[in-house]
């Protein structure tokens, strides 16, 4: 959130996976308090959400080699080290491949894709 209350202006929208963590009554309770608005989305549907593949892509790096943290703070720095060292072509592609993916998510009925 203090991101979000910094950027300019507040024409933004909060998209999420409506995974149980997401959905929870506390969840929904804090996003209405900050008048967030949310993007309805199809249950556990990762496919189309970038930022799923971004996940994917920190987290073998996060945890390349069999690493392991034992401190918040040491996972933390291996968190940010992974977000910063993200090349933008890597970004670009998955925003390249987008509007072929919508595709065959709609193709598939909104079933998981085997990529």
């Amino acid at each position: 959130m203090p991101f979000a209350e910094n950027t300019e202006g507040r024409n933004w929208e909060y998209q999420h996976d409506n995974s149980p963590i997401h959905t929870s009554n506390a969840t929904k309770n804090y996003l209405n308090s900050k008048n967030v608005t949310v993007i309805e989305w199809p249950p556990m549907s990762s496919d189309p959400n970038r930022i799923e593949n971004v996940w994917g892509i920190m987290s073998r790096k996060v945890y390349e080699n069999g690493g392991q943290f034992y401190l918040v703070n040491a996972l933390k720095t291996a968190i940010e080290s992974a977000w910063y060292i993200l090349e933008p072509e890597i970004l670009e592609t998955l925003i390249m491949w987008m509007e072929k993916r919508v595709y065959d998510v709609i193709l598939k009925n909104g079933k998981t894709l085997n990529y």
